[in-house]
């Protein structure tokens, strides 16, 4: 029986977040209402930052933008419901599919856990830029009859428009977008990069570089360290944790999570308050699927008695 590789959209992330070089959870399909993506917008004034605080840790920080968005537990909770639904349409089409395991995460455990490079002096020591545990998950396969009636492509008529996946989406969240908005993820990368390019952001950068400087270390900012070639294979190469240490110390001298952090979360507001509507409506389709969500994994529970 042939068989194809099936590219799970289980993967989506909410933090998520949100690696280097801005590695936002992808989502396919786009919407044109409170889920459609943001425009363009011209480069917004820097916004004022008062109470800039000492940070040596990212741990109890939040953003702004994180109740727009999705956290692990609520896409876990919403992907759950969605393979329960995807695995019924696929019985009621008399084909013996059972979803994939979901697999140990391996990423940040929250949105800020590395946005701002690696803050963690204990992780630095153990495995440098490298992230415990992370290992590359193999694609699922699945035959090529199971793949037509799960996308909707090829199939016959008895198959559900975009297949049984469109169908437990749409079961979930009904004509709006499904999972994270594409407004909510841009807004999300924006504030990243005009953080990234404020005069505040940029002196601490300096003041990082000279540090690392100093240690033996030329990089322009921290980002760029953790992003080495260096460090990107899937070992822990030669001077990598020694590396990863002095970035450290150099963040906590500098206060680069404090006042990055800081600066960031002053932009988000200023998006949230121009993209305001939309986010309400964003809002209330997040609570909706969720509440769906809850209502399918309840009655499964409750007929599994």
């Amino acid at each position: 029986m042939s068989r194809v590789r099936l590219r799970a959209r289980d993967r989506r992330t909410a933090a998520a977040v949100f690696m280097v070089a801005l590695a936002s959870s992808v989502l396919s399909g786009c919407s044109a209402e409170a889920g459609g993506k943001a425009k363009e917008e011209p480069r917004i004034p820097a916004p004022t930052v008062t109470g800039i605080r000492d940070l040596e840790t990212v741990n109890g920080l939040k953003l702004p933008l994180e109740p727009y968005l999705f956290s692990d537990s609520e896409m876990s909770s919403l992907m759950q419901a969605r393979n329960v639904l995807i695995q019924k349409c696929m019985h009621g089409l008399q084909l013996d599919y059972t979803p994939p395991k979901p697999q140990k995460r391996v990423g940040p455990k929250t949105m800020t856990e590395r946005r701002y490079g690696l803050a963690d002096a204990d992780l630095a020591a153990a495995s440098g830029y490298h992230m415990p545990g992370a290992a590359v998950r193999p694609e699922s396969t699945v035959p090529a009859d199971q793949y037509r009636a799960l996308t909707g492509k090829g199939a016959g008529s008895r198959v559900p428009e975009g297949g049984c996946v469109g169908e437990a989406e749409r079961a979930l969240a009904g004509k709006r977008h499904f999972g994270v908005s594409d407004l909510s993820q841009d807004l999300n990368a924006r504030s990243y990069k005009l953080s990234m390019q404020d005069k505040r952001v940029q002196e601490v950068f300096h003041s990082w570089s000279a540090c690392m400087s100093n240690a033996g270390y030329k990089y322009p900012d921290p980002m760029a360290a953790m992003s080495a070639p260096e460090f990107s294979r899937a070992e822990v190469g030669n001077g990598e944790v020694e590396t990863a240490m002095a970035d450290v110390r150099c963040k906590k001298s500098s206060n680069v999570i404090g006042v990055w952090y800081t600066v960031e979360s002053a932009y988000q507001q200023k998006l949230i308050e121009k993209n305001s509507k939309k986010l309400d409506a964003i809002s209330m389709a997040k609570r909706d699927q969720l509440d769906a969500a809850r209502k399918v994994r309840s009655e499964v529970h409750g007929g599994s008695r």
